[in-house]
């Protein structure tokens, strides 16, 4: 296979992009937090710091794939924000179930460093996106 320069700037111009969109997105995400996410990660919050880890790595998945099934970086981005909104909407019916059915505040548990809490939050954020992937 022979690479073309062509193929060296594309490759530059959907990886800057990808970066854009990932910053973006992990933003929202901190906005979206009841807890300020770098403040608490800064005191040593383990349980934050894996939620974040995994939402970033969830987040990343999910744009390298939308890139893969796309042929514009346009609309690679735009189904990138789109699975954004569904993990968020899966994340707030985890968060509402857990709390109705266990008595289980996810969000105060992460914030007071609750590590299993962190782990399940995260793990639903990269089982949501395995999900997500398999449907673009």
């Amino acid at each position: 296979m022979t690479l073309t320069w062509h193929q060296f700037v594309a490759m530059g111009v959907w990886f800057g992009l990808a970066v854009v969109t990932l910053f973006i997105l992990m933003a929202l995400d901190v906005l979206l937090t009841r807890y300020n996410d770098f403040e608490l990660i800064r005191n040593g919050s383990t349980a934050v710091a894996i939620r974040f880890i995994c939402k970033l790595g969830a987040q990343a998945l999910i744009i390298s794939r939308s890139m893969t099934v796309n042929q514009t970086v346009w609309d690679a981005v735009v189904l990138s924000f789109y699975a954004f909104i569904l993990l968020l909407i899966l994340q707030w019916i985890f968060d509402g179930l857990m709390k109705l059915l266990f008595h289980i505040d996810m969000a105060r548990n992460i914030a007071e460093n609750h590590t299993p809490s962190g782990l399940l939050a995260g793990g639903l954020q990269l089982v949501g996106a395995v999900i997500l992937m398999g449907s673009m």
